[in-house]
């Protein structure tokens, strides 16, 4: 008997050998690239709440097997053969509105193969769970929010036991929306769940079963804004005290709640421990927001200067909280990334959306890192509440004129359980099946002033014009040709860094 984790596969096909792959555990928000079937995605952030939940059920010695069909590009019938390979008696998979079919899909084929119980976590099982629940009887169990303490403790209570046995202990297990066995069937739901106050009591991610135990790597998991492979994905900190109302981690995994912190002991000793174990050569604190806290950040730069860690590293930070002291505290430490949100450079729609952003400000903070050698990467979102053609043109001129080094441009996304997703629907301005709520591609809204189409559009031009003003302006290419250099240098490639600075001579005109 063993407890499986999995993240599970979504493809679709397209035209001309294309396929739209859908990204899922660890993003914290769901969304599709497209790419070729046997092309690896090129974004894969790393499952964190799987990774906590296996460290856990190892510390505690019950038998837990990994595969992760999203990092190991798998098809549906590796996956599904794979999986009942291991034939568990507890399946966890993480769902996702676009994906929510196919997982359901997924857990009957599982559910017949194997007989396990079937548990989905994620934002949409939690905003749905007694209803998913109730409309799919194979469906065992959904685990709510910041789910791994719950799923802990319920897995703890079924393993190896009876139904009656399990009964009796499982109606205790916060967090849980369950099917009762050995009765009529019916749905309950345990007590609230709470959010883990206390982060340092948890065990370091059980990386060394990802993707699967068989062939441990932390090669899969990347992102693009990272500079130097591998770069070990970390967390220093859960929640954000902002309360965005688009935001669907905030909103529904951690339910607005506190924003809480790993000491930077605790954090410090991880960065060693990926070093030493996972060659990292890049850390990426993926947290829900790193830089929002001064004496959080000090504390995490000034452990890793006492220490002499020399590695180098990068935050998704914020541009507003963040202070100029700490950019440089973040500088003089190692760090060589940040990404921020912007979102929009209206300040009605920045205001409707509850974002505190001061275009003045984020000029500033991005002027400082460019100054320091911190490479910057802002996000914007067109199709907010309160956008028009007008306020989205200047929220892209903005952009264009922002001196960052990369930038995302997404559409806005109203995900169930979100206020966006509340008022959009009360309006009835929702259109589309669930499928369709992928924010790199398609608007699922009705607006007044233009169509979802348009803002579709409009998103998919940005990167295009944004690039074309960034190739005008020398010192962002100087930028760009020197992360370049750095990275090359960095890894013995001596001749592709002066072919880069080569480069960047003719791209300016400069004699040789």
């Amino acid at each position: 008997m063993t407890v499986l984790l999995a993240n599970a596969p979504t493809r679709e096909k397209l035209e001309r050998g294309q396929e739209r792959f859908f990204v899922k555990a660890g993003s914290r928000w769901p969304f599709s690239i497209h790419k070729t079937e046997d092309e690896p995605c090129r974004y894969v952030p790393f499952p964190f709440s799987l990774a906590y939940l296996a460290a856990l059920l190892e510390r505690e010695a019950i038998p837990v097997e990994v595969f992760d069909g999203v990092a190991l590009n798998a098809d549906r019938a590796t996956f599904l053969e794979r999986c009942a390979s291991y034939r568990p008696s507890i399946i966890v998979m993480e769902a996702t509105t676009p994906t929510i079919e196919d997982d359901l899909a997924l857990g009957r084929e599982l559910k017949a193969r194997t007989g396990a119980r079937i548990a989905l976590a994620g934002a949409h099982p939690t905003h749905y769970g007694r209803t998913l629940l109730e409309q799919n009887p194979d469906l065992d169990w959904v685990l709510k929010g910041e789910y791994e303490l719950n799923a802990l403790a319920a897995i703890r209570a079924a393993f190896g036991k009876s139904d009656a046995e399990a009964e009796q202990t499982l109606a205790s297990v916060a967090g849980l929306v369950r099917r009762v066995r050995g009765g009529d069937g019916s749905v309950v739901e345990g007590p609230k769940g709470e959010p883990i106050h206390d982060l340092d009591s948890l065990p370091f991610p059980a990386r060394h079963l990802f993707p699967t135990r068989q062939a441990p790597t932390m090669w899969p998991y990347w992102d693009g804004f990272c500079q130097r492979r591998p770069a070990v994905q970390m967390h220093s900190s859960r929640g954000c005290p902002f309360k965005c109302t688009f935001c669907l981690w905030i909103s529904v995994i951690y339910e607005q709640g506190p924003y809480r912190v790993f000491s930077g002991k605790r954090i410090v000793d991880e960065m060693e421990h990926v070093i030493a174990r996972y060659g990292a050569r890049e850390i990426y604190f993926d947290d829900d927001i790193f830089t929002v806290k001064e004496d959080h950040v000090l504390d995490v730069c000034n452990e890793i200067t006492k220490r002499g860690l020399r590695v180098k590293w990068s935050v998704m930070g914020d541009a507003m909280a963040v202070t100029e002291r700490a950019l440089h505290a973040m500088a003089d430490a190692g760090c060589i990334g940040m990404k921020f949100g912007v979102e929009s450079a209206n300040k009605d729609v920045l205001k409707k959306l509850r974002k505190p952003i001061k275009i003045d400000k984020v000029r500033k903070v991005a002027n400082v890192c460019a100054q320091r050698g911190i490479k910057t990467h802002a996000t914007i979102t067109f199709g907010l509440e309160g956008d028009t053609p007008e306020t989205m043109q200047e929220t892209l001129e903005f952009a264009c004129s922002l001196p960052v080094d990369s930038i995302q441009f997404s559409v806005t996304t109203p995900f169930p359980g979100t206020e966006h997703y509340a008022r959009a629907s009360k309006e009835k301005r929702i259109i589309g099946r669930f499928r369709d709520f992928d924010g790199a591609h398609s608007s699922v809204l009705r607006f007044d002033n233009m169509s979802a189409e348009y803002v579709a559009e409009f998103a998919e031009r940005a990167p295009s014009v944004w690039l074309r003003a960034r190739l005008r302006d020398p010192a962002w290419l100087t930028r760009q040709i020197s992360f370049m250099a750095q990275v090359a240098n960095d890894q013995g490639l001596i001749g592709a860094s002066r072919r880069a600075r080569r480069g960047l001579n003719l791209l300016l005109n400069r004699p040789r």
